[in-house]
């Protein structure tokens, strides 16, 4: 009895996670069980490994695409490709933080240090001066050397290609509000990483 309860639940769940619905176009009518996809590919234009360097500071980071990845969005459980990601920040020649090897690490996502699934495109307030065809990614940033109540580390990546090279522009920024208790100083203001722009370079 217990095996045709499982075939049951598993012939369930096999048929609401058929139902497939652009990733851009579609999340935010989201269907309960649906599989909202990278139907456009367009996180394989930010996959792979990125590099910003000035003198002897740099900044690496490594993005991986993850496919059907259960999520719950509001009320609706749905599954959704995602964006993971790590980092290294390396200044004056010093490694700050170095959290590239948890990629070798079977984590659920929202574990990773870099998470999410938020493509933008031309009618986003973040994408104001995009093209028709334009896209940019929005992704969550952790620092987990630095866990700052109330702030919120935000990603947003665009491809920025020129003279044959691939390149990505990132616009590093916080968001939410830093709160503080009554008498007492903060020991960070800000992430390892600085806030700003990079430009990396395709490895």
């Amino acid at each position: 009895m217990k095996k045709v309860l499982f075939i049951i639940i598993l012939l369930s769940f096999g048929s609401k996670a058929q139902t497939i619905k652009s990733l851009y176009d579609d999340k935010y009518a989201a269907v309960d069980g649906a599989y909202y996809k990278d139907t456009h590919n367009d996180f394989d234009n930010f996959t792979g490994t990125w590099k910003y360097t000035s003198g002897t500071t740099s900044l690496t980071i490594t993005l991986q695409k993850k496919a059907m990845v259960p999520n719950d969005f509001g009320s609706k459980n749905i599954f959704e490709d995602v964006i993971i990601g790590e980092y290294k920040y390396i200044e004056n020649g010093i490694v700050k933080i170095n959290t590239l090897p948890q990629l070798s690490l079977d984590l659920d996502p929202l574990d990773y240090n870099i998470f999410g699934s938020t493509i933008v495109g031309p009618n986003s307030q973040y994408c104001l001066n995009c093209g028709p065809n334009d896209r940019k990614i929005l992704l969550y940033f952790t620092d987990p050397d630095r866990d700052i109540l109330g702030m919120l580390g935000q990603m947003f990546f665009e491809r920025a290609d020129s003279g044959g090279v691939q390149k990505l522009k990132l616009k590093f920024r916080a968001t939410g509000n830093m709160m503080v208790e009554v008498g007492t100083t903060p020991p960070y203001t800000s992430f390892t990483v600085p806030f700003g722009e990079y430009i990396l370079v395709k490895q």
